[in-house]
């Protein structure tokens, strides 16, 4: 849904009644995949594209039943196409052609009317689509190995977390850990900032120059859980560098928000099974998080330090992420255990995104219906599981969601056999642009 009277970005939290998010409905990219490029894509296995779409659709219409605005992807990029300066679509243009190494596809490119343009450019472009192309050595050598694909696809854009984030009022552009990512904060930065959607929006920490950015320049949204406007904690993990996270502190955050007090770097191990702060840290309400408590209560199992204006880096000995928390938000915080209290479950729920919930509002929350232990575990806490299936019929849905938004606390969970395929959560999924 687009609004037609454009909002401010607004994100000074993780549970705040969500206003505005941003998705993007998986389509032809998906299509496109193929088992002999998962690695590089960053995929564990093909996605079945109807079961994906039927999935993602049902997570968008809880998300609108919850009272939020969903924006879609790529009608926006189309929006932001159509209204743009004639010079910014050719800066994304060009960019998006170097990233792709397909200069040579820039003049096609530039005489196509938005709406094949947006699809094109997540979508990707087979040769045959390619009007008498150029005779180019990339062409030849292409064709030497037998590839068909004249533009790749950008299959990871679903995952709409990671590479833009709202941070206040301001969006803070990725800086990708893989190339098979790499042009995905152009395309989210560039519909954010031309479409109208969004009113006066306020890009930070920009990338520089055309290429991919080098290992140390790693930045994904998925990293970044905004506690409040004082205090954030980013994951030094995988995809976000050391490096990077100094460099954003120093640059854009502390002296763009003056607010902010406290950043916390949680030191996570580099491994694709915790490739994200979310893949095992979320929170639910406003002193209850949901977490893999191996690594979340278990002193240094995470080494933390902390980061302020004036002094520096202090790393903080002995503490686990449970006691920062504590620290800063009470000391009755409390983490629910992603999987419950069994060790064999919490590492299987963990794998399938059962850390990774997204509150729509405090202490209501979506989650993958896969998590069964991780749900328990929510139900002793207080929670009420309220389950949204695609069999439901719509007036049904629509009437459950109703009564879990008026619970005192509410787990609504939804079928992921595709979804959770893919490494990502509800969180993972949607990028807030505003809550209240």
């Amino acid at each position: 849904m687009q609004n037609a009277e454009p909002f401010p970005v607004a994100v000074g939290g993780e549970i705040g009644q969500l206003l505005h998010l941003l998705v993007h409905r998986p389509g032809d990219e998906v299509v496109r995949m193929t088992q002999h490029e998962l690695e590089h894509l960053l995929f564990d296995d093909i996605l079945a594209p109807a079961e994906t779409l039927r999935e993602h659709g049902l997570l968008t219409e809880i998300l609108e039943r919850s009272g939020a605005t969903v924006h879609d992807f790529v009608p926006l990029l189309e929006r932001a196409l159509t209204r743009s300066p004639a010079e910014a679509k050719h800066e994304l243009l060009r960019a998006v052609c170097e990233l792709g190494g397909a200069l040579d596809l820039y003049d096609m490119l530039a005489s196509w009317p938005p709406a094949r343009l947006a699809r094109a450019l997540v979508a990707g472009i087979d040769w045959s689509e390619v009007d008498e192309p150029k005779v180019t050595l990339r062409r030849m050598r292409q064709r030497l190995e037998g590839a068909t694909r004249a533009l790749a696809p950008v299959p990871n854009l679903m995952f709409m977390r990671d590479p833009c984030f709202a941070v206040g009022g301001r969006i803070i552009v990725g800086r990708m850990a893989t190339e098979a990512r790499a042009r995905e904060p152009r395309l989210v930065s560039f519909a954010l900032s031309h479409s109208g959607v969004v009113s006066a929006p306020e890009l930070a920490f920009l990338p520089t120059g055309l290429a991919h950015s080098p290992p140390y320049q790693r930045l994904e949204g998925g990293d970044v859980l905004v506690l409040s406007p004082r205090q954030l904690l980013i994951g030094c993990s995988q995809r976000t560098s050391a490096q990077t996270i100094e460099r954003l502190a120093e640059e854009a955050l502390f002296p763009l928000f003056p607010e902010l007090e406290r950043l916390y770097a949680v030191l996570m191990p580099e491994a694709r099974t915790v490739m994200h702060l979310d893949t095992v840290l979320t929170q639910l309400d406003e002193r209850l998080f949901l977490g893999y408590a191996p690594l979340c209560t278990e002193a240094e199992a995470m080494p933390l330090a902390r980061l302020t204006r004036d002094r520096g880096v202090v790393a903080l000995r002995g503490a686990s992420v449970l006691d920062v928390l504590k620290d800063e938000l009470g000391a009755d915080t409390a983490l629910v255990p992603c999987g419950g209290s069994e060790r064999l479950h919490q590492e299987r729920e963990q794998w399938t995104d059962g850390a990774n919930a997204i509150a729509l509002a405090p202490g209501h929350v979506m989650l993958y219906a896969r998590n069964v232990h991780t749900i328990a575990a929510l139900v002793e806490h207080g929670f009420t599981e309220v389950a949204v299936h695609l069999v439901q019929p719509e007036e049904q849905r629509a009437e459950l969601v109703r009564t879990a938004m008026t619970a005192p606390r509410a787990v609504i969970s939804c079928p992921s056999g595709e979804l959770s395929r893919a490494r990502g959560g509800a969180r993972c999924l949607t990028m807030p642009l505003a809550r209240a």
